[in-house]
């Protein structure tokens, strides 16, 4: 039955190929879109596993929502110097460290911050491909892998910020998370590079007892005016609600791609199913089940999606190497993981089968008196 299956969709090769096509479009756009809420949803998990639970983050109250647009088209209001004294003076706080960031070159971000305090980051274990850190009087800083490969510059070289020279002191290993995408300096040297004065865009505490997380956070958000505050966790289900909607997106544009495949394949089943109609007839005649012709339809739709399907992921990997490379700044942000891939072939396989359900209902009630005659 499997060889009857190939010979039927070789002999018709144009329609075939046509129909994979279909296919191919819909799992590549599926695949490719899905890698990057994959690839964001990796890096935030890997965030949470190397910041504690006992971290508070505290900015200027803002609305998620509106972060939409391109990196740097949205500004958060700065936490000011008297608002960054009153925080620290919460019963409770141990540490306040403050963080000066700018986004640059897309993806990549540079933070300001007292380098004794990166323990608060999961930071202090970072390897180093060359060089390590700046002291906090250095007018230096400490970039990640794809920064320095994004830049073309080592260990000596210097990066340019409101027009002052910064000098890379270290460069940090490939694989390092989120510090692939990071340059950091001295928070002094960032309040001279951005004109600065006790100021902050966000500020990290460090409470005495992870037992006062949620009342240092109730202070903050309930006693304090347009203060947020929350926790890795609660970054982290912002970040989730982020990436939904563009998994809603990838949904939209995977549905549209799935609707044309499943139409070809339709039709390509239909087609097939009319052309051989004398050779049902026969076999029907001969007392072929109902099971066994079901058998021989699906078995050309399976085989066509699994073939197209695998064909699509491979293509996947091309154009997530472009994204990463040329879109995404040499980040690897997208990622393909092998779960997505499975299932990316799963759904291809499905909607064959269910795109094949109409033309095997024809095929297994073919009358066959009628088809041989009209054969």
């Amino acid at each position: 039955m499997l060889d009857l299956a190939i010979k039927n969709l070789l002999e018709n090769r144009v329609r075939t190929i046509l129909t994979a096509l279909g296919i191919i479009i819909a799992i590549t756009a599926i695949v490719s879109l899905g890698s990057i809420s994959t690839g964001l949803n990796e890096l935030v998990t890997s965030s949470t596993a190397t910041i504690g639970s006992d971290v508070i983050f505290v900015m200027k109250e803002f609305d998620f929502s509106e972060m939409s647009g391109p990196p740097g088209s949205f500004e958060i209001e700065l936490l000011s110097a008297e608002e960054i004294e009153d925080i620290t003076a919460i019963s409770g706080v141990e540490r306040a460290v403050p963080i000066i960031a700018d986004q640059f070159g897309g993806l990549f971000e540079l933070d300001g911050l007292d380098l004794d305090s990166v323990d608060l980051f999961g930071a202090e274990d970072l390897s180093f491909e060359e060089g390590g850190w700046p002291d906090n009087e250095d007018k230096a800083a400490a970039i990640g892998y794809l920064v320095a490969r994004s830049r073309g510059v080592v260990v000596g070289d210097y990066l340019t910020f409101e027009e002052e020279e910064v000098e890379v002191m270290g460069i940090f290993e490939e694989g390092s998370g989120s510090y692939d995408l990071v340059v950091l300096i001295p928070y002094e040297y960032a309040e001279e590079i951005y004109d600065m004065e006790g100021e902050a865009m966000q500020l990290i505490l460090k409470p005495d007892d992870i037992s006062y997380v949620q009342e240092i956070k109730d202070i903050i958000n309930n006693d304090m005016d347009g203060l947020s505050a929350m926790t890795m966790e609660d970054a982290l289900a912002q970040m989730e609600e982020m990436t939904g909607t563009l998994n809603i997106m990838t949904f939209g544009i995977g549905f549209v791609a799935s609707l044309v495949a499943a139409i070809g394949i339709i039709i390509t089943m239909y087609t097939s199913v009319l052309e051989r109609r004398r050779q049902l007839g026969i076999m029907k005649a001969v007392g072929a089940l109902k099971k066994t012709i079901l058998k021989q339809i699906l078995e050309e739709g399976i085989i066509l999606s699994v073939v197209s399907s695998v064909i699509a992921i491979l293509l996947s990997f091309f154009f997530v190497d472009i994204l990463n490379n040329v879109l995404l700044g040499g980040s690897n942000l997208a990622l393909i993981t092998p779960e997505l891939a499975i299932g990316a072939v799963a759904y291809g396989v499905i909607l064959t089968i269910i795109s094949s359900i109409y033309p095997a209902w024809i095929a297994i009630n073919t009358d066959p008196i009628k088809a041989i005659r009209d054969g």
